[in-house]
């Protein structure tokens, strides 16, 4: 049997529309890629620290990044610096004959290229003044430490009569020691109950286990036969408090 013309015209025409592209759905769907948000931005991180020193009579506003450089704003001179090998401390240097030299965030040296070396003293406080060199590293400008795991805290009150408070065990003991014996790295004493107590630091830098703040000293506390150990600073910087 012959079809009819007009039928295969229609087939044909059917045919032709099936294999036409969706046109209003792939522009729906492109559109739909277009208005999609972004991904949330990930927040910037910085391990940057501030700390302020007085070199003779000039203040050194220094900025580390990590362990590995530092920026050092002498008045109106600014200079880009690099770690460099150091018996203690952290030794920083331009390249080009100054560098810059810290025991922990208290005390340093600064050589200007083509200038005498400059004892520098600073206050241990991120940001912070530096006090003169009288009250830097003395029992006037008091010290305080504090440790992790458990928490612990140490405070020797500022003044010419320094005073020992210890909290340990996140603040479930407490031992005072009116007037303790002060040597060159800290200071010895007993508590009312007979307890010896003895806390002790070194200049180095040191970092919190658990903020990542750095401070100018390693702390060691001995309370009867047990040992503490964790970070300090002399003048009154912000520590970590112990958890209570």
């Amino acid at each position: 049997m012959r079809a009819s013309p007009w039928l295969l015209s229609l087939a044909i025409a059917a045919g032709l529309a099936a294999c036409q592209p969706a046109q209003q759905g792939g522009d729906t769907a492109s559109a739909g890629a277009t208005d999609q948000a972004p991904p949330p931005a990930v927040a910037a991180t910085s391990d940057e620290r501030s700390y302020v020193f007085q070199c003779g009579e000039l203040t050194v506003h220094a900025t580390y990044r990590g362990q590995d450089s530092a920026t050092v704003v002498v008045g109106d001179r600014t200079f880009a610096m690099s770690s460099q090998p150091a018996a203690s401390g952290a030794r920083y240097s331009d390249g080009q004959g100054t560098t810059f030299w810290t025991r922990g965030t208290t005390d340093g040296t600064l050589a200007l290229n083509g200038e005498p070396d400059r004892t520098c003293t600073g206050s241990g406080a991120e940001g912070v003044a530096a006090p003169g060199p009288a009250a830097a590293g003395t029992a006037a400008a008091g010290f305080r430490a504090t440790g992790n795991e458990p928490g612990w805290l140490a405070e020797v009150a500022a003044g010419a009569t320094p005073s020992l408070r210890v909290e340990t065990d996140y603040g479930q003991r407490t031992f005072e020691i009116p007037l303790p014996t002060q040597g060159k790295d800290g200071w010895s004493g007993k508590a009312a109950d007979g307890t010896d107590i003895k806390l002790t630091f070194q200049r180095t830098v040191c970092q919190d286990d658990m903020s990542g703040q750095a401070f100018g000293t390693t702390a060691m506390l001995t309370v009867g036969a047990r040992q503490y150990h964790g970070c300090g600073d002399f003048g009154g910087a912000p520590t970590l408090a112990a958890k209570p």
